[in-house]
């Protein structure tokens, strides 16, 4: 791996793909693998770094470049569990854009999705400020989505650019001919850019009753998720109610947890984090939350959030999302997400 990944986690649906897969192309290789498929369910999850253990030993095992994309393209709705229901009963690509936004981390949580308008284009945006998984998980995780985004729609859905932030690969034929576009590597994000006209397409079985109440379900399903899935709820919790109260400083979140500053620095240093790293999560988190809303100005945001003023707000927001406050607004607004 490039990066230690401090927190994340992928669902047992997902994880089934790998197992699915090797028994239906390598079946002997499931008698000698050192992991047990997960069992089902929509809160039974496996840490982002037992999912890159797996991969990384069978394509040890196998030594098959592409691997990653043979994965990809035969996944299936109970790969993707609720979240790929809830696509499905879509009216248009661009509502289910709109559901992998907000429901991403049902089934993959490592960094944070962003969706950004760009004239003529949709870019699905995802940093590294959680880590970098490396790139058999990365890659899997773009070509599942775009493979199971192909399935959504009869019209030929191909992106018009591919880029990670992991390193270059040996080849990139297989890539480009999987993708049908130009792929790149060592950019700063990874993107998956379709056309802007591709949002209006219309799905194959919408289901707007459906996709309703599926929502419903989602929705408390990710406040399970979100809950089980970090390692120090409180914290996060101490963190917002410290900004909301004008502070960012860590003797304020320490006193709010009932602990001593350095007892809350060598309990983040456990977690392999630090007091910064974690508040401007948390403080990101919320901007993006209250941008969605759209109810307070640029300047009242970055006071509520304790930053210095307006530009850190922004360098900090940009630094992290790929895009400035007030783009990322615009394209919430245009883009529908919520």
């Amino acid at each position: 791996m490039n990066q230690l990944v401090r927190q994340g986690h992928v669902s047992a649906s997902y994880v089934n793909l790998l197992f699915d897969w090797l028994e239906a192309v390598h079946p002997a290789l499931i008698g000698r693998m050192p992991f047990e498929r997960p069992s089902p369910g929509e809160l039974n999850r496996i840490t982002v770094d037992q999912w890159a253990s797996m991969l990384g030993w069978v394509d040890q095992a196998l030594g098959q470049p592409d691997l990653p994309l043979q994965l990809a393209s035969m996944v299936k709705p109970s790969n993707t569990g609720l979240l790929g229901y809830i696509a499905s009963c879509c009216g248009t690509l661009g509502e289910a854009f709109a559901r992998l936004q907000q429901f991403e981390h049902l089934i993959y949580a490592v960094n944070q999705l962003s969706v950004v308008l760009d004239k003529d284009t949709v870019i699905l945006r995802w940093g590294d400020e959680h880590g970098r998984p490396g790139h058999l998980v990365d890659t899997t995780a773009i070509g599942v989505l775009v493979a199971f985004s192909r399935t959504l729609t009869d019209k030929p859905l191909n992106p018009l650019r591919v880029q990670f932030i992991n390193p270059m690969v040996a080849s990139i034929e297989p890539y480009t001919r999987f993708f049908h576009c130009p792929v790149y590597f060592e950019a700063k994000w990874t993107e998956v850019v379709f056309p802007a006209e591709a949002l209006s397409w219309p799905l194959r079985a919408p289901d707007a009753v459906m996709r309703q109440i599926l929502d419903q379900q989602a929705e408390l399903l990710l406040r399970k998720v979100s809950d089980s899935a970090s390692p120090w709820p409180q914290l996060d919790r101490a963190i917002q109610e410290t900004l909301a109260s004008g502070s960012a400083n860590i003797v304020d979140v320490a006193s709010r947890l009932n602990l001593s500053t350095r007892t809350l620095q060598r309990k983040l240093g456990e977690l392999r984090s630090h007091f910064r790293l974690e508040l401007e999560r948390v403080r990101i988190g919320m901007a993006k939350n209250m941008l969605k809303q759209g109810e307070m100005t640029l300047i009242d945001l970055a006071s509520f959030l304790a930053y210095n003023d307006q530009a850190a707000f922004t360098h900090a927001f940009k630094r992290t999302v790929g895009v400035t406050p007030a783009r990322y607004r615009k394209s919430v607004q245009q883009f529908g997400s919520e």
